[in-house]
C-alpha cells in the first residue's frame, strides 16, 4: 500500500472505532496517563496499530474474538514480531479486558514507561568499578540480555525471516537439515486430478510440465502449459497453494495435512482419478486413506529426500523443524534433551516426538509462523 493510501486509510478506520477502542481511547487522550502522549489507528511502518505512543515507543492491541482464530493469531504473531525488530513494545489486551478491567492497562502502561526509564537510566551510568562512561561499557539492553538463547532452523531462511529471531533478541544458527534432488519421471499424458503435499513435489512436476512442453513444440503439438485450465489440484499447506497459483494451477482443496486432505477427496471425489505426486519418503497417512476407501490414483515418485547430517558441539534452546525428514537427520547426531522443537504442522510433530516430548506447533504450516511460536514460547 502507498504511504498516502496508507494514512487515507487510517484516518478513515479512526472514524470507525469499535466501541472498545472508543472506550479505550478516552481512556488515554490527552496525555491522562502519566503525561504520554497516545495516537489512535496510527500508521506505523507497513501496518496500522490500534494506539501508539512514540516517547516511549510503545504499540497496543486490542484484541476481538476473531483473534482467537489460528489464522489470525499466526498474522498477529508475524506482525508482533516484526514490530519487536523495528524496536518497538507491543501490549496486547482483549476487549474484554477494556470493559471489565481497564485498570489493568493502565497499570502495564505505567509499568513499561517505569521499566523503560529504568533501563535508559542504567545505559547512561558507568558500571560499578568502572570509570566513567569512557571506561566504562553500557548495561544491556533487553535484547542483549537474551543473547545467551540459541536457535537452530533446520533451513536456510531468507534475510526476513532471521531478522524475526535476531531482532528478538536471539543468536541464531542454521543448516541444511536435508537435500532434495529432482528424479526423471514419466508424466502422464491426461492430467486431471493433482495431489501434492509438498513444495518441492509441485516443483518437480513444472520443471517436468516445462520440458514437456518443450518438446511437444519441437514437434509442433499443441503446447502442453495450456492444459492447466482443466487442471484440478489438491494440496497440503499454504506455500504449496500459493506456488500452484502463481504458475496458473487451479487449487480445489488445500489441507493443513495428509490426513485432512485425504478424507476431504474420498468424501468428495470417489469416483475420481488422481496422480499423487510425492517424495521418496512420503508419509504413509495420505495413499494409506485413499487405498481404504478403493480411490483410484496413481503415485508418482518425482523428488529424493537425503539426509544432511550434522553434529553440533552447542546446546539450542529451541530447534526450527520443517518437515519429519528434519527431524530425522538432526537427531541422527544430537539430543533434542532440555531442548524445545518448534514444528510446522502435526506430520513433523508426530515425527518429534520419537525423540522428545519438549515441542510446539505453529499456528500455520509457513517459516514465519514457525518463528513466532519459537519467539513466543522462549519469551
Amino acid at each position: 500500500m502507498k504511504r498516502s493510501n496508507h494514512i487515507k486509510f487510517a484516518r478513515l478506520l479512526r472514524q470507525e472505532l469499535t466501541e472498545a477502542e472508543k472506550v479505550l481511547w478516552e481512556l488515554l487522550r490527552g496525555r491522562k496517563v502519566n503525561g504520554l502522549k497516545f495516537r489512535r489507528q496510527h500508521p506505523l511502518k507497513n501496518y496500522i496499530v490500534d494506539f501508539f505512543c512514540y516517547e516511549i515507543e510503545l504499540v497496543i492491541e486490542l484484541d476481538g474474538g476473531y483473534h482467537n482464530h489460528p489464522e489470525q493469531k499466526e498474522k498477529d504473531e508475524i506482525r508482533d514480531l516484526h514490530l519487536k525488530a523495528l524496536g518497538y513494545k507491543v501490549l496486547r489486551f482483549t476487549n474484554d479486558d477494556v470493559f471489565k478491567d481497564p485498570k489493568k492497562i493502565l497499570h502495564e502502561i505505567v509499568h513499561y514507561q517505569e521499566e523503560k526509564a529504568a533501563l535508559q537510566s542504567k545505559d547512561k551510568a558507568p558500571l560499578s568499578g568502572e570509570r566513567g562512561i569512557e571506561g566504562g561499557m553500557k548495561a544491556p539492553s533487553p535484547s542483549r540480555e537474551r543473547a545467551g538463547v540459541r536457535v537452530l532452523s533446520t533451513k536456510k531462511l531468507t534475510p526476513s525471516q532471521k531478522n524475526l529471531i535476531l531482532g528478538a533478541g536471539f543468536s541464531m544458527v542454521e543448516y541444511v537439515a536435508i537435500k532434495i534432488d529432482f528424479l526423471d519421471f514419466n508424466l502422464p499424458q491426461q492430467l486431471e486430478n493433482l495431489i501434492f503435499t509438498s513444495q518441492n513435489a509441485v516443483k518437480a512436476f513444472l520443471k517436468k510440465l516445462v520440458e514437456r512442453n518443450v518438446s511437444n513444440a519441437n514437434v509442433n503439438q499443441p503446447p502442453l502449459l495450456e492444459e492447466r485450465a482443466g487442471v484440478r489440484c489438491f494440496c497440503v499447506g499454504s506455500k504449496t497453494e500459493a506456488l500452484l497459483l502463481k504458475n496458473g494451477l487451479k487449487v480445489v482443496k488445500t489441507g493443513q495435512n495428509a490426513s485432512e486432505l485425504a478424507d476431504f477427496i474420498t468424501k468428495n471425489y470417489k469416483n475420481e482419478h488422481f496422480c499423487f505426486f510425492c517424495g521418496n519418503k512420503r508419509r504413509d497417512e495420505l495413499p494409506q486413506i485413499l487405498n481404504e476407501n478403493r480411490l483410484r490414483f496413481q503415485e508418482i515418485e518425482v523428488y529424493k529426500t537425503s539426509l544432511n547430517n550434522k553434529k553440533f558441539e552447542q546446546k539450542f534452546d529451541a530447534v526450527l523443524f520443517f518437515s519429519p525428514s528434519g527431524v530425522q537427520s538432526f537427531a541422527q547426531q544430537n539430543s533434542l534433551e532440555n531442548t524445545l522443537a518448534v514444528c510446522i504442522g502435526n506430520t513433523t510433530a508426530a515425527e518429534v516426538q520419537n525423540y522428545t516430548d519438549q515441542f510446539t506447533v505453529a499456528n500455520a504450516t509457513t517459516i514465519e509462523s514457525v518463528i513466532a511460536r519459537a519467539v513466543k514460547a522462549l519469551n
